[in-house]
């Protein structure tokens, strides 16, 4: 048993050594957007294959936290973040890993209500074997967050039309009623 105990702590201990802590940053988005939530994603780890199929479950208003390496809200003043790679608790062990940041228009994140940017210019980060420690970083962001063309509804939207034609309906319904 003290030997199976002992190769299970040379194991973790080697796995460790091997692993380089995480941690991310945006250099700022916009002031109207400090306190809002973001996310952070990185492709291959928590079953994230490309930002297109995390646009894909937003768009869908499905719930991607799941997914997230990290989250949490900006906080400068300027509508970044700085998280330390002391403070995450995060690891990543050696490769090339690339990630995309989501940041959502509010610090509550609503399907139908909320509305969502994808920071996917963050760049590729490598981890060898003597890699303590790295930093995802989105820089200045503001340009991308400016462009009302970069962000999306979380979740469908209903079209005003349906809303309509539903009200429609129902007074119809009403109307029919009264008259037999």
């Amino acid at each position: 048993m003290k030997k199976i105990l002992s190769f299970l702590a040379v194991a973790a201990l080697a796995a460790s050594v091997q692993a380089a802590t995480v941690g991310w940053s945006i250099g700022k988005t916009d002031a109207a957007y400090k306190g809002s939530a973001y996310q952070i994603f990185v492709i291959g780890q928590n079953g994230v294959t490309s930002a297109d199929a995390i646009k894909l479950l937003l768009d869908a208003g499905k719930d991607a936290s799941s997914y997230a390496f990290g989250s949490g809200t900006l906080t400068t003043a300027s509508g970044g973040m700085n998280v330390s790679t002391t403070s995450t608790g995060k690891t990543l062990g050696e490769g090339t890993y690339t990630a995309f940041f989501v940041v959502y228009d509010s610090a509550t994140v609503k399907a139908g209500e909320s509305k969502y940017v994808m920071l996917t210019n963050v760049g590729a980060e490598t981890v060898g074997t003597s890699t303590p420690s790295i930093t995802f970083k989105g820089k200045d962001q503001s340009a991308v967050v400016a462009d009302s063309s970069n962000w999306s509804s979380f979740g469908p939207v209903p079209e005003p039309t349906t809303a309509a034609l539903l009200a429609l309906g129902l007074a119809a319904f009403g109307l029919k009623r009264k008259v037999a």
